[in-house]
């Protein structure tokens, strides 16, 4: 079942538009150079760019793309997404997410019309939100026995973050999953009194051996979730692929040509990748044949801890009123031991940890590393620091060894709330300083969305420009604190920086000459708009190495019948 909520999305087809050498031109262009740069024209040709304001003689030849006095920025940029996993939330997955559902009951009647269609044996997957339990009627979680009612013959699976899965009893049954399954580092089964699973699961997706769809599903999923990325202005991805299938999806989709957009892709080591293929080099030898400005290995991705919103993240205090605290998904020696034979053979790593124990944990790991720089040029990063635990202590340390935070801006609204209540009044009140992390400490934040599927707007990076601008929370309130960001730094943020992020400021991420032509149009100025509008605002073309891919209005966008006298 698709997610009603997403219209089955097709990159507009659009005729006219040149190929070859082209002039943009009409257009308020802001560069993002070094200099803060404001353009009127572009030239292009074999899909980069040649020159900014080209002169007269250097435009010779060229079709001419008028955009009508719209505002021109380069293609913007997730350092952060899972692509992978929204293509499973809107086009695989039955949609459980309040307003639709609120209820427990509620979310059993949609998976029973589900299991209603399907033969006996077929996996079901559901797809909610975070912090769902917030949401809902009985304030809680599904159960494996709420799960039975809608069908005890399928196994299913409801997703409310990568972390929190719930499984019925018949997928427990086709996992092996009973009182004798151990818990994984890192990730925890919720039990009765008597130690029964109850079908709460916390960050042991992968330890339970859960399953992964075929390509004949999740390859069309992939292009619909492409799609909605184009239409937003996206062109480019750091895809963490968290799905076993992720790898070969991507490099069949690229082989088949359908994948447009840029994707760095980062696989999970060891679940996804295992460490002995990353250092052996048998994983990029299955990128030989593909085209690497389309496709490439970017780096390894790791998880040191749990999410938040398990209440799995490792602490050093325990959760607000529980006892929880967390656990790590290595000890300190093994970590450190994978992480030196990652680097050493030059991946660059991305490593899961948001409780401020795991921070610190992965911080002494790449301590004791001779530099923190991969082949790529791009430094190691820890995912998720400085969304809440941030001290200035901690900062000066990430400074100081050269480490990357990498706060999620769109999780202010989707997330926050939970967090604070998850994290109690003293340590919950100080969530995303984006601003002394970005204009104070210096930090080149990159624009991201650790996207799942769990909110239609998460991935969109104008949403998550909103959130850094506004700080407005799902429940209402809005962040008090003088930690909003302005929209040009914001905006940095989603293009430069997240290049530079993953070492591909020398091709992307800025409109200069020598890199590609990736841009994205819009009909008004971004910088100028009253702050609400950023949150719904939409691109009206976007750009890929030259190649219109998509349009909003084809009619209105089509390039003009003219050329430039040769």
């Amino acid at each position: 079942m698709s997610n009603p909520d997403i219209a089955d999305l097709k990159a507009a087809g659009v005729s006219g538009v040149p190929s070859g050498k082209i002039l943009v031109t009409n257009a308020t262009i802001l560069t993002m150079d070094d200099a803060g740069t404001t353009a009127g024209s572009l030239l292009i040709d074999g899909g980069r760019i040649v020159a900014v304001d080209p002169s007269e003689e250097q435009a010779k030849g060229a079709a001419i793309v008028d955009m009508g006095g719209k505002t021109v920025v380069p293609g913007l940029i997730d350092a952060h997404t899972h692509m992978e996993m929204i293509a499973y939330g809107w086009n695989i997955a039955v949609n459980v997410k309040p307003p639709l559902v609120t209820s427990i009951d509620d979310m059993v009647e949609r998976l029973a019309e589900k299991a209603a269609t399907l033969p006996a044996g077929k996996w079901i997957l559901g797809q909610g939100m975070h912090y769902q339990n917030q949401h809902i009627a009985e304030g809680r979680y599904p159960n494996r026995w709420d799960l039975d009612r809608a069908s005890t013959e399928h196994p299913i699976v409801v997703r409310f973050s990568f972390h929190i899965n719930v499984f019925n009893s018949k997928a427990l049954e086709v996992l092996g999953v009973d009182e004798n399954t151990p818990d994984s580092d890192g990730g925890y089964l919720e039990r009765t009194a008597d130690g029964v699973p109850n079908g709460v699961s916390n960050d042991m997706w992968h330890a339970l051996n859960a399953p992964d769809w075929p390509y004949e599903e999740v390859g069309p999923a992939l292009a619909n979730a492409q799609a909605s990325f184009l239409e937003n202005g996206i062109t480019a991805i750091t895809e963490f692929t968290l799905f076993r299938g992720g790898i070969d999806a991507y490099l069949e989709m690229e082989r088949r040509k359908d994948l447009k957009i840029r994707v760095a892709l980062y696989p999970k080591v060891p679940s996804v990748c295992p460490l002995e293929d990353a250092v052996s080099g048998r994983l990029g030898e299955r990128f030989a044949e593909a085209d690497p400005s389309r496709l490439k290995l970017g780096g390894m991705k790791m998880f040191i801890d749990g999410g938040l919103t398990s209440r799995a993240a490792a602490m050093y205090e325990p959760y607000w009123d529980s006892n929880l605290k967390g656990d790590l998904s290595f000890e300190p020696e093994e970590f450190s031991e994978i992480v030196k034979k990652l680097h050493g053979a030059g991946y660059q790593i991305c490593v899961h940890a948001i409780g401020d124990l795991a921070q610190d944990v992965v911080l002494d790991a790449f301590a004791a590393l001779p530099e923190r720089k991969a082949a790529n040029g791009a430094f190691h990063r820890i995912e998720h620091a400085g969304n809440c635990l941030w001290t200035d202590e901690r900062a000066k340390r990430f400074a100081d060894l050269g480490v990357l935070p990498v706060p999620q801006p769109p999780f202010i609204y989707t997330t926050a709330a939970g967090y604070r209540k998850n994290l109690g009044p003293v340590r919950g009140a100080d969530l995303f300083p984006m601003r002394r992390m970005v204009m104070d400490q210096k930090f080149a934040i990159p624009g991201n969305s650790d996207a799942i599927g769990i909110h239609p707007k998460q991935h969109v990076p104008m949403f998550g420009i909103w959130a850094m601008v506004a700080r407005e929370m799902n429940n209402g309130e809005t962040l008090t604190d003088g930690e909003n960001l302005d929209v040009m730094t914001s905006l940095r943020m989603y293009t430069r920086f997240a290049a530079r992020s993953i070492g591909r400021e020398h091709e992307i991420g800025s409109l200069e000459p020598g890199k590609f032509a990736d841009f994205v149009v819009f009909d008004e100025n971004p910088l100028t708009v009253p702050t609400d509008t950023l949150r719904d605002m939409m691109p009206n073309q976007t750009w890929i190495g030259g190649e219109q891919v998509f349009a909003r209005d084809a009619r209105e966008v089509a390039a003009k019948e003219a050329h430039i006298p040769a």
